[in-house]
């Protein structure tokens, strides 16, 4: 099976972790995407955020690297995950989201499903490392 290697950006705000949706999808995900060809990860991450929502970054601590089953598609995931600090208002930019918002501890309980790395293997190491108190 194939890997998708994706550099994904932690922004935490008030214990809360933004995240991002697809036009037409009921699952969160976390903000970024695939490197382009010579591009190092925090590269990546810096124009995938400024073509998501319009903002500078500064590129913080790797928090680590995660691999699942790729959510849109046959294939699993390799997330590339770093912390991050905006510059500037978050506003979607990009046409393929639908919506953003900074998620609370109790996601679930307002039905929000986020990636199953994002639950599974980011949020926890997250909490480990105390970026978040969940």
């Amino acid at each position: 099976m194939r890997t998708i290697h994706k550099v994904v950006g932690i922004v935490i705000q008030n214990n809360e972790l933004l995240m991002v949706r697809n036009v037409g999808k009921n699952i969160w995900t976390g903000l970024g995407g695939k490197p382009e060809q010579g591009e190092s990860e925090e590269q990546a991450l810096v124009r995938e955020i400024q073509e998501e929502i319009g903002c500078e970054a500064t590129i913080g601590k790797k928090i680590g690297d995660f691999t699942d089953k790729a959510i849109f598609d046959d294939a699993m995931v390799k997330l590339s995950v770093y912390m991050v600090n905006l510059e500037g208002m978050p506003t979607l930019q990009d046409g393929e989201l639908e919506e953003m918002m900074f998620m609370p501890h109790d996601y679930r309980d307002q039905d929000i499903t986020l990636s199953p790395s994002i639950t599974n293997d980011v949020i926890p190491k997250l909490i480990q490392d105390g970026h978040l108190t969940w």
